[in-house]
């Protein structure tokens, strides 16, 4: 089941990113680079996370790229994106020079902490590690920030899309849209407390609930019905 899951959560990623990457080639917009960023760190976290369900251990590789890549930056490279495209300019700017430096000071202290290979092998029956491989200071808290950071950004920056489209009496069906992104963004950001609670199962389910609900309110933020003469 496990298996399942990541390879699922592996394929909507995949496609989400392709998606997002071909708008911003021809849109050339900083908000799609950044969320391009975000979900192929996505993509590759959740690649990590089923090579180790494949071969049925986790290894040191597998292991940091899993955690530097998607523990690390995947909420706060959406939330960098989402600012470029809700928030005033200078402070969009801002966060993205802090996102990237939470995200190279975080990365590079999982790249080369040692890691005992012993304690990857303390799985329980789906898998996951249970144990704490990285020190909480100065490895894990750097985690934390960052995931505050970027979830305040990217689910405060759909509230306020939603509060405009009601505040000018906009389309409904984007404005749906943008709840999901919401909604998908704070499980997003919960999936490790969900997954602390209920188990590996519940957070690799967890990872495919967010990803499923952010790309389809991303859909349906960014298609209007054919009749619409203008884009939003």
């Amino acid at each position: 089941m496990a298996l399942v899951i990541s390879t699922i959560d592996v394929i909507v990623s995949a496609a989400f990113t392709l998606l997002v990457a071909r708008q911003w080639l021809f849109g050339r917009k900083t908000h799609q680079l950044l969320w391009t960023v975000a979900l192929f760190v996505w993509t590759l976290a959740v690649l990590a996370e089923t090579a180790s369900a494949i071969r049925g251990r986790w290894d040191p590789v597998s292991y940091r790229i899993y955690y530097a890549f998607g523990a690390l930056m995947v909420a706060s490279w959406l939330g960098a994106g989402t600012l470029f495209l809700v928030a005033p300019r200078r402070l969009a700017v801002g966060f993205f020079f802090v996102t990237a430096l939470l995200s190279v000071a975080g990365s590079g202290l999982i790249l080369t902490h040692p890691i005992d290979p012993a304690q990857l092998a303390q799985t329980d029956a789906l898998g996951f590690v249970e144990v704490k491989v990285f020190p909480f200071i100065p490895v894990r808290i750097l985690i934390v920030i960052s995931n505050i950071l970027g979830t305040l950004a990217f689910t405060g920056g759909a509230l306020y899309s939603v509060w405009r489209f009601v505040r000018q009496s906009l389309p409904r069906r984007p404005m749906i849209g943008i709840l999901l992104i919401g909604l998908g963004g704070l499980v997003a950001a919960s999936a490790h407390s969900i997954g602390v609670l209920g188990g590996p199962g519940l957070f690799r389910a967890s990872e495919l609930t967010a990803i499923v609900l952010i790309f389809s309110g991303y859909l349906l933020s960014t298609r209007l019905p054919a009749r619409t003469p203008s884009p939003v």
